[in-house]
């Protein structure tokens, strides 16, 4: 009896090509699934407005311009609350110490007093200065991103009985506490 050659000494293997087909797949599915959460990442851009990056050369060649007074209203975030400040006045609680809205019994901080205590201050500076619709907001280090955007939506606008009240839209974010 004769053996006959296996099947695997006699054939030769030709060269395999790659499958495309999963690869193709692939990214008929990645691309819209791309294309549209880019569309969603322009929803969530918060708008403000950063100090412009300026050194000490150019600070040097600005011309003096003629001073108009100016609201020049600040929101300082701490660890102890809110500090307000203004060409009107730096405004404090009852006792004349401590922030002008303190953090609340549990340790948060009360935004909602923060709108209304920037409603009053727009409404006192109402017509009389240029920049009625600027603020600037400045925080500590260790103050929380969250805390940062809360207060720059309570900055924006306030409801009051039901009425949306319009506050400071030009958002501007500075370096740090001074």
């Amino acid at each position: 009896m004769a053996y006959r050659p296996s099947f695997r000494r006699t054939h030769e293997e030709g060269e395999a090509e790659p499958n495309l087909t999963p690869i193709m797949n692939l990214m008929v599915v990645l691309i819209p699934l791309l294309l549209t959460s880019a569309e969603y990442i322009k929803i969530g851009v918060i708008e403000l407005n950063l100090p412009p990056a300026a050194g000490p050369a150019q600070v040097e060649q600005q011309r003096p311009q003629e001073k108009t007074r100016t609201l020049d209203l600040t929101v300082s975030i701490t660890d102890k609350g809110f500090y307000i400040s203004s060409a009107i006045a730096v405004l404090r609680p009852g006792d004349g110490k401590g922030p002008s809205v303190p953090l609340m019994a549990d340790g948060s901080y009360d935004f909602e007093k923060l709108s209304r205590m920037l409603l009053d201050v727009k409404r006192k500076a109402e017509g009389k200065f240029p920049d009625i619709e600027a603020i600037t907001i400045q925080a500590e280090p260790g103050v929380h991103y969250q805390t940062l955007v809360s207060t720059m939506d309570a900055a924006r606008s306030v409801r009051v009985d039901g009425q949306l009240f319009v506050l400071f839209p030009q958002v501007a974010l500075s370096a740090g506490i001074i």
